[in-house]
C-alpha cells in the first residue's frame, strides 16, 4: 500500500523502519476487514436460509392446521345434523307413543262397554 507521494530517499531511516511498521499494520487490519465481510457473508446467507426454513415450515404447520380445522368443521358439522335427525325421530316416536297411549285407553272403555253388554245376556 502507497499512502503517500513521498520519494524514499527523501525519508530517514528510522522513518522509513515507522512507515513500514504502519502499513504492516494496515494491511494486517484491511486482512482482517475482509476476512469479518466473507464472515458477515456467509453468516447472512445463513441466516437468509435458515428465516426461509422457518417460514416453510411455519406455512406449512399453517396449512395442516387449517385442514384440520376444516375436517373438524365437517365433522361438527355431521353431528350437528344427526343429532337433528334423532330430535325429530324422538319428537315422532313420542307424538307415536302419545297416540298408542290414547288408543290403548279407547280400547280399553270399549273393552269396558262390550263386557257390560256381555253382562246383559245371560244365558
Amino acid at each position: 500500500l502507497q499512502f503517500f507521494c513521498i520519494p524514499s530517499k527523501t525519508i530517514k531511516q528510522p522513518y522509513k523502519t515507522e512507515i513500514s511498521q504502519i502499513t504492516n499494520v494496515i494491511e494486517e487490519v484491511n486482512t482482517m476487514t475482509n476476512s469479518i465481510a466473507t464472515a458477515i457473508e456467509q453468516q447472512s446467507a445463513a441466516t437468509g436460509e435458515i428465516a426461509s426454513n422457518v417460514t416453510q415450515e411455519a406455512s406449512t404447520g399453517i396449512q395442516e392446521v387449517t385442514q384440520n380445522v376444516a375436517e373438524s368443521s365437517t365433522v361438527a358439522r355431521s353431528i350437528a345434523e344427526d343429532v337433528a335427525e334423532i330430535d325429530i325421530v324422538s319428537t315422532e316416536l313420542n307424538e307415536s307413543s302419545n297416540h298408542v297411549q290414547q288408543s290403548a285407553v279407547e280400547l280399553n272403555k270399549f273393552s269396558e262397554q262390550l263386557n257390560e253388554m256381555v253382562k246383559k245376556f245371560n244365558i
